[in-house]
């Protein structure tokens, strides 16, 4: 199977242009459909360049959402690395906005050279939490950090992530028109495959 492989994100690529030439949605599911079988540097690489090809190229919708091995199964974990890569194409995506708000001069003239600091002003706190990524499944930390840390991997964290998500996470409940809505298509389907003898 060419799960993952460069030329589908290059044939999805290719449609994704066409379709907007002509104004029509499209969505891509090349992303979540790696060739590793597990969850590992391969599955990174292939998730990872398959979604940035397909944002750049004009998806509207890109399907990623921990399937492993084309999707023949799901890995929690993987949906967790998953969000980190979307979020961080996401703001890629983005990009930067260059102005005078931006650039700020005035406070380049005011700070000066070294040793002058940018850390204590307020254009700094106000703008840098909005133009850093700050990725869950990632250690940013030094090397003598990580190493008294445990040595944690990307799947280490993202595990951890994925544990709390399990034991915090409260689902609201429906309101209850839309319950009981839900109840009477249930029902009726009951009823019909009753009908046609398969129940």
């Amino acid at each position: 199977p060419l799960f993952g492989d460069l030329g589908s994100s290059l044939h999805t690529a290719a449609f994704n242009q066409v379709m907007r030439g002509y104004d029509i949605p499209t969505f891509a599911n090349c992303p979540s459909m790696c060739s590793s079988k597990t969850v590992d540097i391969q599955s990174g690489y292939e998730r990872a360049l398959s979604t940035l090809a397909a944002a750049m190229s004009g998806a509207n919708l890109i399907v990623l959402h921990g399937g492993v091995y084309g999707e023949y199964t799901y890995h929690p974990v993987m949906a967790v690395l998953d969000d980190d890569i979307a979020t961080w194409v996401g703001r890629f995506m983005e990009g930067f906005r260059v102005n005078d708000e931006t650039m700020a001069l005035d406070l380049i003239d005011e700070v000066g050279p070294i040793p002058g600091s940018y850390l204590g002003k307020t254009h700094t706190r106000k703008t840098w939490r909005a133009q850093r990524f700050e990725p869950v499944a990632a250690d940013r930390s030094t090397y003598p950090e990580w190493l008294s840390g445990g040595k944690k991997t990307a799947f280490d964290y993202a595990k951890s992530r994925m544990e709390e998500i399990l034991k915090t996470h409260k689902v609201p409940p429906l309101p209850e028109d839309q319950d009981r809505e839900i109840d009477n298509i249930l029902e009726e389907a009951r009823m019909y495959y009753k009908n046609k003898g398969f129940l």
